[in-house]
């Protein structure tokens, strides 16, 4: 297996006892948001579960990392949800095909904000490809795939 600084070829580590290994998006139709997720990036459950959390009833499905070492995604919804919250977080991918990538998010109604850009200094070409309730995805394809992309 590559190591995992190989497989980014960035620096890794914290100076405190904590990790990032998950991050949550808040969405409105969970089942909606799951079918747009799974289908534009190919994302595999790992369970569902529901629950009250800070007093309020939620629902959320979570799904795996897509490398060794990498951060899962949950998306989350309250009950109580009365409208999609948007702009509260990023969420980064990385593919090796952007095009299709962003022709699968037109497909399941997802819509790019701005036009793709090239930025030389990073080695990538990044879209910001909006779902269906107006969440951000930063995509980036970078000039060399990373390691578990090959």
């Amino acid at each position: 297996a590559d190591d995992m600084n190989d497989q980014i070829q960035r620096p890794f580590g914290v100076t405190r006892d904590a990790m990032s290994i998950f991050c949550k998006v808040f969405v409105h139709d969970l089942a909606a948001m799951a079918a747009f997720y799974e289908d534009v990036f190919g994302l595999v459950r790992i369970f569902e579960h529901s629950d009250t959390m800070m007093g309020r009833q939620i629902s959320e499905i979570s799904y795996q990392a897509g490398f060794p070492g990498g951060l899962e995604l949950t998306l989350i919804h309250y009950h109580d949800s009365t409208g999609p919250v948007v702009g509260e977080s990023v969420v980064g991918f990385t593919t090796t095909d952007l095009d299709a990538c962003i022709a699968r998010a037109k497909a399941a109604g997802g819509t790019v904000h701005e036009p793709i850009k090239r930025i030389d200094s990073m080695s990538l070409t990044v879209a910001f490809i909006m779902d269906p309730e107006g969440h951000v995805n930063e995509v980036v394809q970078l000039d060399e795939p990373l390691a578990a992309q090959k």
